[in-house]
C-alpha cells in the first residue's frame, strides 16, 4: 500500500493499490467499500499531500481498545485481496464476527476506517468546556496543588492557559477576576476537605483538620490498655556526683491507661532506645508504694493504684518499642503491640496530653533553675544551661509528685480523678513477681568469659558461679544502667546469675554508667596532676643532688688504693670523731 492522497471535489481519497488499468482508492472523511477508478478517470483528480491527522495517528501508540478492534480485522489485513474482491471480504468479515461474538458490519466498518484513515474507530471531538468548567479546572489544577497557589495564582494561570493565543493576545471572553473568585467561595471550594488535602497532605488533614467524634477514653472501655510515648524535658540537670558539671536533658517515659487516664509507668533517665520502654513497663507493674519510698516519697495506695502488666500497648513506630527484647516480653507474658500510623500523634492523644500536663506542672517553679523557656533559639537569650541546679534524682522526685497529682488531684469531665477511674472499674491485671520482671527488663549484651570475668564498660565482673561456663565462651548479660555494680549473666533456662563487681571499685557501687565515667574521668584528672607534681618533684631532688655532687667534686682529691682492713679501720675513728 502507498502513502498517496487524492483530492476531487473537496472529497480526500486514499489510494489503497495501483495497477495498470487504474487504481483502487476509499474516502478518507467517509469510509466505505473500496473504489476503482480507471486511468481515463484519473486526471479528475488532484494529488494532495497526506493530512496531519493521519501522519499524527501512525505515530501514536495504540491504546489496549484500539489493538483489541484491529484483531476483530487482522485476517482481512492479512489477505490484500480483500481490496478487490468483495465476496472475499465478506466471507472473511463474517467468520471474524463469529469469532469475537459481533456482527459482520461492524468487523467491514472497522476495515474501511483503517484502510482509509489508520484507525479502527472515529476520535470523539472534544467538546469545548464551559465557563464553569474552566473555573475548575484552573481551581483543582493550580489552588489544589502541593506548591500551594494562591487563589488570584490560578486565575492568572486560566487565562494564560485557556484565554491567550499563541501571539499572547486575551480573549475578549476571557471571565473576570470577580468572576472567578464569586465562584470559588460560591461553590464551597474553600471548605471542601481536598483541599486540604492537595495542599497540606492526607497525614496533615487526618491529623489536624478531619471532623472527629466520641471520645478518646472511650476507645477502650477497660483498664489495661497503656498508650506509650516519649519525649525530652525542657530542663538542664547536673551530675549528681559533681553539681558543676551539666549533663544535658533528661528523656521521659510514660505509660497512661487508655480508659481512665491513670498514669501507670514513667522513666526518667538519659537512655532513649529499648531499655527505656523496657523499665517504664517494669515501673507500671511494681507497686507504686514501694517505688516511691525508694525515692524518698511516702504515698498510699488510692494515689497511685495501678499495678501489673497491661494487655496491650499502643504506641507509634518508634525503633525502641519495636526491638527483639519487646518481642520477647510480649510473648513471654502475652503483651499485644498496636502500632499506630506515623506522624499521627491525635490517635494517641491521651498520653500526648499527658505530657502537656505534666510539664506544665513542674515548669514554672524551676524557671531560672535550669527549664527552657520559648525564647531559647532567640538572639541574646539567656544560656539555661548554666542555670541547671537539679540532677537527675532530684528532677524524678518533682516528676513523681507531678504524677501523683495528675492521678490523685486533677478531676476529670465526670467528677471523678483518674485513680478513683481505676479503682471503680477495679481491673484484674497480670501480676508478675517484681524481681523477675525488673531483671528481665534490664537490657542485655554478649561478653566473653576472660581469666577477670567479663569486661563491661571499664569494669571487670565475675561470675559468683562457675557451673557451665567455659573460659573463652560468649555469654549474655543483664545489667543496669543506673547502677555500676548489678550485673547478671543470664543463663539458657532465664535464670540470672549475680555477678560481682571488681575488689577495689567498690565506691562505684550505687553509680550509673555515666556517672561512673565521670568519676574516672575526674580520676584520670587527679591522676595527671599527681604525676606532674611527682615529676616536679623528681626533678628537683636531682638537680639537688647534682648540685651537691657538683661542689664536692671540686675540693676532692684522688684517694690512694685502700685495703678492706684500712677502711674499716677509716670508718671506726671517723665514727668516734662524729660523737
Amino acid at each position: 500500500m502507498m502513502l498517496r492522497f487524492l483530492m476531487r471535489t473537496g472529497t480526500i481519497f486514499r489510494v489503497l493499490v495501483e495497477e495498470d488499468a487504474g487504481c483502487w482508492i476509499i474516502s478518507y472523511t467517509e469510509p466505505a467499500a473500496p473504489l476503482f477508478i480507471v486511468c481515463e478517470q484519473l486526471w479528475q483528480f488532484q494529488k494532495v499531500p497526506a493530512p496531519e491527522a493521519y501522519i499524527e495517528v501512525q505515530t501514536l501508540k495504540k491504546t489496549p481498545a484500539e489493538q483489541k478492534r484491529q484483531a476483530l480485522i487482522q485476517s482481512l489485513l492479512d489477505n490484500p485481496a480483500c481490496i478487490r474482491d468483495r465476496a472475499l471480504r465478506c466471507t472473511l468479515a463474517g467468520e471474524s464476527a463469529a469469532r469475537h461474538r459481533t456482527t459482520s458490519r461492524r468487523v467491514l466498518e472497522a476495515y474501511y476506517r483503517f484502510l482509509a484513515t489508520g484507525r479502527t474507530s472515529v476520535p470523539k471531538a472534544k467538546k469545548p468546556l464551559t465557563r464553569n468548567e474552566v473555573f475548575d479546572w484552573a481551581i483543582r489544577t493550580y489552588y489544589y496543588s502541593a506548591k500551594r497557589f494562591s487563589l488570584r495564582t490560578a486565575y492568572d494561570m486560566m487565562i494564560l492557559e485557556k484565554f491567550m493565543d499563541e501571539q499572547g493576545s486575551v480573549s475578549e471572553e476571557k471571565p473576570t477576576w470577580e468572576q472567578f473568585r464569586h465562584y470559588f467561595y460560591r461553590r464551597g471550594f474553600h471548605k471542601a476537605p481536598q483541599k486540604t488535602i492537595s495542599r497540606e497532605g492526607l497525614t496533615r488533614y487526618q491529623r489536624d483538620h478531619r471532623p472527629t467524634f466520641g471520645s478518646v477514653s472511650a476507645w477502650r472501655s477497660q483498664p489495661g490498655s497503656y498508650q506509650m510515648d516519649a519525649t525530652q524535658a525542657d530542663v538542664y540537670l547536673v551530675s549528681r556526683y559533681d553539681r558543676s558539671t551539666v549533663v544535658g536533658r533528661p528523656y521521659i517515659y510514660m505509660a497512661v491507661d487508655t480508659a481512665t487516664q491513670v498514669i501507670a509507668g514513667i522513666y526518667v533517665g538519659f537512655s532513649c532506645d529499648e531499655s527505656a520502654v523496657m523499665a517504664c513497663l517494669a515501673q507500671a507493674a511494681e507497686d507504686k508504694v514501694l517505688f516511691c519510698r525508694q525515692h524518698e516519697i511516702e504515698i498510699t495506695p488510692e494515689l497511685w493504684p495501678n499495678c501489673g502488666l497491661p494487655s496491650e500497648i499502643i504506641t507509634d513506630k518508634g525503633r525502641e518499642f519495636c526491638g527483639s527484647r519487646m518481642e520477647e516480653l510480649c510473648r513471654c507474658y502475652g503483651l499485644e503491640i498496636q502500632t499506630l500510623p506515623p506522624f499521627r500523634p491525635d490517635q494517641k492523644g491521651i498520653v500526648e496530653k499527658a505530657f502537656d500536663l505534666l510539664q506544665n506542672r513542674y515548669k514554672p517553679l524551676l524557671r531560672g533553675k535550669g527549664v527552657i523557656e520559648e525564647d531559647a533559639q532567640e538572639r541574646w537569650a539567656i544560656d539555661y544551661r548554666a542555670q541547671a541546679v537539679l540532677d537527675l534524682e532530684e528532677f524524678t522526685q518533682v516528676i513523681i509528685h507531678a504524677v501523683l497529682y495528675l492521678n490523685g488531684g486533677r478531676l476529670l469531665s465526670d467528677g471523678r480523678t483518674p485513680a478513683q477511674r481505676w479503682l471503680d472499674a477495679a481491673p484484674c491485671m497480670l501480676e508478675v513477681p517484681q524481681n523477675e520482671l525488673y531483671r528481665k527488663t534490664l537490657p542485655r549484651l554478649s561478653e566473653k568469659l576472660r581469666r577477670k570475668g567479663f569486661h563491661i564498660n571499664g569494669f571487670w565482673y565475675s561470675p559468683l558461679d562457675l557451673e557451665g561456663l567455659t573460659l573463652g565462651g560468649t555469654y549474655p548479660l543483664a545489667y543496669n544502667p543506673s547502677d555500676t555494680g548489678e550485673v547478671y549473666l543470664v543463663s539458657p533456662d532465664g535464670q540470672h546469675r549475680p555477678c560481682r563487681l571488681e575488689s577495689g571499685r567498690e565506691a562505684f557501687m550505687g553509680l550509673s554508667f555515666a556517672e561512673s565515667d565521670m568519676v574516672r574521668q575526674a580520676e584520670r584528672l587527679t591522676k595527671r596532676e599527681h604525676q606532674a607534681q611527682a615529676a616536679e618533684a623528681s626533678a628537683a631532688s636531682l638537680r639537688a643532688i647534682r648540685q651537691i655532687v657538683k661542689e664536692t667534686a671540686k675540693e676532692q682529691s684522688v684517694p690512694e688504693r685502700q685495703h678492706g682492713s684500712n677502711i674499716r679501720k677509716n670508718q671506726k675513728e671517723e665514727k668516734e670523731k662524729l660523737s
